[in-house]
Protein backbone atom coordinates (compact mmCIF):
# COMPACT_ATOMS: atom_id res chain seq x y z
CA UNK A 1 0.00 0.00 0.00
CA UNK A 2 1.31 3.46 -0.86
CA UNK A 3 1.94 6.11 1.70
CA UNK A 4 -0.89 8.17 0.25
CA UNK A 5 -3.32 5.21 0.52
CA UNK A 6 -2.44 4.39 4.14
CA UNK A 7 -2.93 7.92 5.48
CA UNK A 8 -6.75 7.68 5.83
CA UNK A 9 -6.42 4.34 7.62
CA UNK A 10 -3.85 5.62 10.09
CA UNK A 11 -6.00 8.64 10.79
CA UNK A 12 -9.02 6.41 11.56
CA UNK A 13 -6.99 4.21 13.94
CA UNK A 14 -5.67 7.27 15.74
CA UNK A 15 -9.16 8.72 16.08
CA UNK A 16 -10.47 5.42 17.52
CA UNK A 17 -7.65 5.27 20.10
CA UNK A 18 -8.25 8.89 21.13
CA UNK A 19 -11.99 8.24 21.61
CA UNK A 20 -11.33 5.19 23.81
CA UNK A 21 -8.91 7.21 25.94
CA UNK A 22 -11.52 9.93 26.45
CA UNK A 23 -14.13 7.35 27.45
CA UNK A 24 -11.73 5.85 30.04
CA UNK A 25 -11.11 9.28 31.54
CA UNK A 26 -14.85 10.12 31.64
CA UNK A 27 -15.85 6.89 33.39
CA UNK A 28 -16.99 7.70 36.98
CA UNK A 29 -14.80 6.44 39.80
CA UNK A 30 -16.68 3.76 41.78
CA UNK A 31 -17.53 4.91 45.35
CA UNK A 32 -18.10 2.77 48.45
CA UNK A 33 -21.76 2.17 49.27
CA UNK A 34 -22.94 4.45 52.06
CA UNK A 35 -23.32 2.50 55.31
CA UNK A 36 -26.87 1.73 56.26
CA UNK A 37 -28.04 3.17 59.55
CA UNK A 38 -27.66 0.65 62.31
CA UNK A 39 -30.89 -0.89 63.49
CA UNK A 40 -31.39 -0.39 67.23
CA UNK A 41 -31.28 -3.67 69.06
CA UNK A 42 -34.54 -4.64 70.67
CA UNK A 43 -34.32 -4.24 74.45
CA UNK A 44 -33.94 -7.52 76.26
CA UNK A 45 -36.82 -7.97 78.65
CA UNK A 46 -35.77 -8.96 82.16
CA UNK A 47 -37.45 -12.09 83.35
CA UNK A 48 -40.04 -11.45 86.01
CA UNK A 49 -38.96 -12.37 89.51
CA UNK A 50 -40.24 -15.81 90.35
CA UNK A 51 -42.91 -15.76 93.06
CA UNK A 52 -42.03 -17.73 96.15
CA UNK A 53 -43.47 -21.21 96.00
CA UNK A 54 -46.25 -21.98 98.47
CA UNK A 55 -46.68 -25.70 97.96
CA UNK A 56 -46.21 -27.79 101.14
CA UNK A 57 -42.78 -29.07 100.12
CA UNK A 58 -41.45 -25.55 99.46
CA UNK A 59 -42.84 -24.20 102.74
CA UNK A 60 -41.34 -27.11 104.67
CA UNK A 61 -37.96 -26.43 103.03
CA UNK A 62 -38.23 -22.77 104.09
CA UNK A 63 -39.06 -23.81 107.66
CA UNK A 64 -36.12 -26.19 107.92
CA UNK A 65 -33.70 -23.68 106.39
CA UNK A 66 -34.83 -20.94 108.79
CA UNK A 67 -34.64 -23.15 111.88
CA UNK A 68 -31.18 -24.37 110.92
CA UNK A 69 -30.03 -20.81 110.24
CA UNK A 70 -31.31 -19.61 113.63
CA UNK A 71 -30.62 -22.59 115.89
CA UNK A 72 -27.77 -24.39 114.17
CA UNK A 73 -27.34 -27.92 112.89
CA UNK A 74 -28.57 -29.53 116.10
CA UNK A 75 -31.90 -31.12 115.25
CA UNK A 76 -33.08 -33.71 117.77
CA UNK A 77 -35.01 -36.10 115.54
CA UNK A 78 -36.34 -38.11 118.48
CA UNK A 79 -38.10 -35.08 119.98
CA UNK A 80 -38.63 -33.09 116.80
CA UNK A 81 -36.89 -29.91 117.96
CA UNK A 82 -33.61 -27.99 117.67
CA UNK A 83 -31.27 -27.91 120.67
CA UNK A 84 -30.39 -24.33 121.54
CA UNK A 85 -28.52 -22.65 124.38
CA UNK A 86 -29.98 -19.18 124.94
CA UNK A 87 -27.78 -16.52 126.51
CA UNK A 88 -29.41 -13.54 128.16
CA UNK A 89 -28.35 -9.91 128.44
CA UNK A 90 -28.77 -9.93 132.19
CA UNK A 91 -26.41 -12.87 132.39
CA UNK A 92 -26.75 -16.61 132.49
CA UNK A 93 -27.96 -19.10 129.93
CA UNK A 94 -30.58 -21.81 129.56
CA UNK A 95 -30.91 -24.81 127.29
CA UNK A 96 -34.04 -25.21 125.20
CA UNK A 97 -35.33 -27.45 122.45
CA UNK A 98 -37.10 -25.31 119.83
CA UNK A 99 -39.93 -26.69 117.72
CA UNK A 100 -41.22 -25.01 114.58
CA UNK A 101 -44.90 -24.22 114.28
CA UNK A 102 -47.00 -24.28 111.13
CA UNK A 103 -45.90 -21.69 108.54
CA UNK A 104 -48.59 -19.25 107.41
CA UNK A 105 -48.55 -17.30 104.13
CA UNK A 106 -50.31 -13.93 104.16
CA UNK A 107 -50.91 -11.31 101.43
CA UNK A 108 -51.23 -7.71 102.65
CA UNK A 109 -51.57 -4.83 100.19
CA UNK A 110 -49.85 -6.78 97.43
CA UNK A 111 -47.00 -8.05 99.62
CA UNK A 112 -46.69 -11.76 100.30
CA UNK A 113 -45.11 -12.82 103.58
CA UNK A 114 -44.43 -16.12 105.30
CA UNK A 115 -44.84 -16.07 109.08
CA UNK A 116 -43.13 -18.76 111.14
CA UNK A 117 -43.24 -19.08 114.92
CA UNK A 118 -41.23 -21.50 117.05
CA UNK A 119 -41.53 -22.40 120.71
CA UNK A 120 -39.53 -24.40 123.17
CA UNK A 121 -40.82 -27.79 124.28
CA UNK A 122 -41.12 -27.41 128.07
CA UNK A 123 -41.34 -31.12 128.80
CA UNK A 124 -38.63 -32.27 126.36
CA UNK A 125 -36.57 -35.09 127.78
CA UNK A 126 -33.32 -33.85 129.28
CA UNK A 127 -34.53 -30.27 129.87
CA UNK A 128 -35.45 -29.11 133.36
CA UNK A 129 -36.74 -25.66 134.36
CA UNK A 130 -37.23 -23.87 137.63
CA UNK A 131 -40.25 -21.72 138.34
CA UNK A 132 -38.33 -18.56 137.43
CA UNK A 133 -37.19 -19.94 134.07
CA UNK A 134 -39.01 -18.26 131.21
CA UNK A 135 -40.19 -20.02 128.11
CA UNK A 136 -38.76 -19.12 124.72
CA UNK A 137 -40.35 -18.08 121.42
CA UNK A 138 -38.83 -17.64 117.99
CA UNK A 139 -40.65 -15.39 115.52
CA UNK A 140 -39.65 -14.98 111.88
CA UNK A 141 -41.07 -13.12 108.86
CA UNK A 142 -39.89 -14.11 105.38
CA UNK A 143 -40.43 -12.60 101.94
CA UNK A 144 -39.92 -13.85 98.37
CA UNK A 145 -36.26 -13.99 97.33
CA UNK A 146 -37.03 -13.53 93.60
CA UNK A 147 -35.84 -17.05 92.76
CA UNK A 148 -38.86 -18.99 93.87
CA UNK A 149 -37.77 -19.29 97.49
CA UNK A 150 -38.00 -17.34 100.74
CA UNK A 151 -35.57 -15.05 102.58
CA UNK A 152 -35.63 -13.74 106.15
CA UNK A 153 -36.84 -10.13 106.52
CA UNK A 154 -37.28 -9.85 110.29
CA UNK A 155 -36.91 -12.14 113.25
CA UNK A 156 -35.86 -12.90 116.79
CA UNK A 157 -34.87 -16.37 117.90
CA UNK A 158 -35.23 -15.91 121.67
CA UNK A 159 -38.18 -13.86 122.89
CA UNK A 160 -38.82 -14.67 126.55
CA UNK A 161 -42.24 -15.06 128.16
CA UNK A 162 -44.01 -17.15 130.76
CA UNK A 163 -42.50 -19.19 133.57
CA UNK A 164 -41.39 -22.74 134.43
CA UNK A 165 -39.99 -23.07 130.93
CA UNK A 166 -43.41 -22.56 129.31
CA UNK A 167 -43.82 -19.54 127.02
CA UNK A 168 -47.58 -19.80 126.44
CA UNK A 169 -46.84 -19.19 122.78
CA UNK A 170 -47.31 -22.70 121.43
CA UNK A 171 -50.92 -21.85 120.53
CA UNK A 172 -50.29 -18.24 119.42
CA UNK A 173 -52.78 -16.92 116.87
CA UNK A 174 -51.62 -14.89 113.89
CA UNK A 175 -53.86 -11.80 113.74
CA UNK A 176 -53.90 -8.58 111.76
CA UNK A 177 -53.16 -5.49 113.87
CA UNK A 178 -52.56 -2.91 111.13
CA UNK A 179 -52.82 -2.15 107.43
CA UNK A 180 -49.55 -3.98 106.73
CA UNK A 181 -48.84 -5.69 110.05
CA UNK A 182 -49.61 -9.13 111.43
CA UNK A 183 -48.86 -10.21 114.98
CA UNK A 184 -48.82 -13.39 117.03
CA UNK A 185 -51.30 -13.02 119.89
CA UNK A 186 -51.11 -15.10 123.08
CA UNK A 187 -51.10 -14.77 126.86
CA UNK A 188 -48.51 -16.01 129.33
CA UNK A 189 -47.52 -15.62 132.95
CA UNK A 190 -47.23 -17.52 136.20
CA UNK A 191 -48.17 -17.75 139.85
CA UNK A 192 -45.89 -16.42 142.57
CA UNK A 193 -46.89 -17.05 146.21
CA UNK A 194 -50.52 -17.28 145.22
CA UNK A 195 -50.43 -14.10 143.11
CA UNK A 196 -51.38 -14.59 139.46
CA UNK A 197 -49.58 -12.41 136.96
CA UNK A 198 -50.40 -12.82 133.26
CA UNK A 199 -50.15 -10.55 130.24
CA UNK A 200 -51.01 -10.45 126.56
CA UNK A 201 -48.37 -10.49 123.87
CA UNK A 202 -48.65 -9.09 120.33
CA UNK A 203 -45.42 -10.14 118.67
CA UNK A 204 -44.94 -8.31 115.37
CA UNK A 205 -42.19 -7.20 112.96
CA UNK A 206 -40.85 -3.68 113.35
CA UNK A 207 -38.29 -3.00 110.62
CA UNK A 208 -35.90 -5.96 110.57
CA UNK A 209 -36.66 -6.84 114.20
CA UNK A 210 -39.55 -8.58 115.91
CA UNK A 211 -40.94 -7.17 119.14
CA UNK A 212 -43.72 -7.66 121.65
CA UNK A 213 -45.93 -4.60 121.19
CA UNK A 214 -48.27 -5.25 124.11
CA UNK A 215 -48.18 -4.31 127.78
CA UNK A 216 -51.85 -5.14 128.33
CA UNK A 217 -52.38 -7.42 131.36
CA UNK A 218 -54.63 -10.43 131.45
CA UNK A 219 -54.45 -10.45 135.25
CA UNK A 220 -52.51 -7.64 136.93
CA UNK A 221 -50.35 -8.23 140.00
CA UNK A 222 -51.98 -5.35 141.90
CA UNK A 223 -55.56 -6.28 140.95
CA UNK A 224 -56.43 -9.93 141.52
CA UNK A 225 -60.18 -9.24 141.43
CA UNK A 226 -60.37 -8.48 137.69
CA UNK A 227 -59.27 -9.92 134.41
CA UNK A 228 -58.85 -8.25 131.02
CA UNK A 229 -59.79 -9.31 127.50
CA UNK A 230 -58.59 -7.65 124.31
CA UNK A 231 -60.29 -7.32 120.94
CA UNK A 232 -58.65 -5.85 117.84
CA UNK A 233 -60.75 -3.19 116.14
CA UNK A 234 -60.06 -3.60 112.42
CA UNK A 235 -62.92 -1.42 111.23
CA UNK A 236 -60.49 0.97 109.51
CA UNK A 237 -58.16 -1.21 107.48
CA UNK A 238 -56.12 1.79 106.33
CA UNK A 239 -54.74 2.54 109.81
CA UNK A 240 -51.07 1.58 110.32
CA UNK A 241 -52.02 0.08 113.71
CA UNK A 242 -55.55 -0.78 114.74
CA UNK A 243 -56.86 0.23 118.18
CA UNK A 244 -57.65 -2.35 120.84
CA UNK A 245 -60.89 -2.63 122.78
CA UNK A 246 -59.86 -3.68 126.28
CA UNK A 247 -62.59 -5.07 128.55
CA UNK A 248 -62.08 -5.28 132.29
CA UNK A 249 -64.44 -7.67 134.04
CA UNK A 250 -64.65 -9.03 137.59
CA UNK A 251 -63.17 -12.47 138.24
CA UNK A 252 -66.35 -13.44 140.06
CA UNK A 253 -69.72 -12.67 138.43
CA UNK A 254 -71.78 -10.10 140.32
CA UNK A 255 -68.74 -8.59 142.05
CA UNK A 256 -68.57 -5.52 139.84
CA UNK A 257 -69.27 -4.10 136.39
CA UNK A 258 -67.52 -4.54 133.09
CA UNK A 259 -65.70 -1.52 131.70
CA UNK A 260 -64.42 -1.04 128.16
CA UNK A 261 -61.75 1.35 126.98
CA UNK A 262 -60.10 1.92 123.63
CA UNK A 263 -56.31 1.69 123.61
CA UNK A 264 -54.43 3.21 120.68
CA UNK A 265 -50.94 2.16 119.64
CA UNK A 266 -48.25 4.52 120.90
CA UNK A 267 -45.96 5.09 117.87
CA UNK A 268 -43.24 6.70 120.00
CA UNK A 269 -42.95 3.96 122.60
CA UNK A 270 -44.13 1.37 120.04
CA UNK A 271 -46.47 -0.30 122.47
CA UNK A 272 -50.10 -0.82 123.42
CA UNK A 273 -50.55 -0.01 127.12
CA UNK A 274 -53.32 0.94 129.51
CA UNK A 275 -53.12 4.66 130.37
CA UNK A 276 -51.91 4.05 133.91
CA UNK A 277 -49.26 1.62 132.69
CA UNK A 278 -47.60 3.92 130.11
Amino acid sequence: MSASGSAPLLAAIAATALLAACQRQAAPTPTAEAPKPATAAAPTAKPAAAPAATDPAALQAAVEATMKQQYGDSFDAAQGCWKFSARFEQGGSEDYCMRAGRPEVVDLQGERRLYLAAHNVPDAEGYLYGHASSGLMGAFVLGPDGRGGWTLLAGDRQLTSGSSGYCGCDDAQLVRIGARTMAWKFASGGVWQGIVVSSYSLVAPVGDKVRDLSQIPEVAEDDQDHEYAIEIDGSDLAKPFFPLRVTQRPQQPGKGKETVQVVEFDPIKQVYALPEAK
